[in-house]
């Protein structure tokens, strides 16, 4: 499982939506920010860094809202924040243990063509031995 996917997972842990799979059409998707369902979350690698080096590697995460709803997708985006920065564990509860550190948070990105509100939050993760 690679960084991405193992913090997918980890938002799923923590109650924070779903992961989409083969067999369950979720909310909360890595590598890719598909136009359906309109409330989504994506996982995006930033870089090519891995979280052993002495950098971090470097994701961000996209919330976006139903057409016309500013405030959940912000929130969803702030509840993310919350629950990643600082953290230092297990990602899923018995992944690899990790350090999060935000970056920035709930920055806003405008709407995009069906209306949606998008926001972006970037953190490093290291991994820890």
């Amino acid at each position: 499982m690679n960084l991405i996917e193992s913090v997918c997972d980890h938002l799923e842990f923590l109650g924070l939506g779903t992961c989409n799979t083969d067999e369950t059409a979720g909310d909360l998707f890595w590598g890719i920010l598909p136009d359906a369902p309109d409330r989504a979350l994506a996982v995006m690698s930033v870089d090519s860094a891995f979280g052993g080096s002495a950098g971090g590697a470097r994701i961000q995460i996209f919330t976006r809202g139903e057409p016309g709803h500013v405030r959940e997708p912000y929130e969803w985006a702030v509840e993310v924040a919350e629950a990643l920065e600082g953290y230092s564990g297990f990602l899923s509860g018995d992944g690899p243990m990790a350090r999060v550190e935000a970056v920035s948070t709930a920055e806003g990105c405008g709407v995009d063509t069906s209306g949606r509100c998008l926001y972006v939050s970037n953190f490093r993760i290291w991994y820890c031995g």
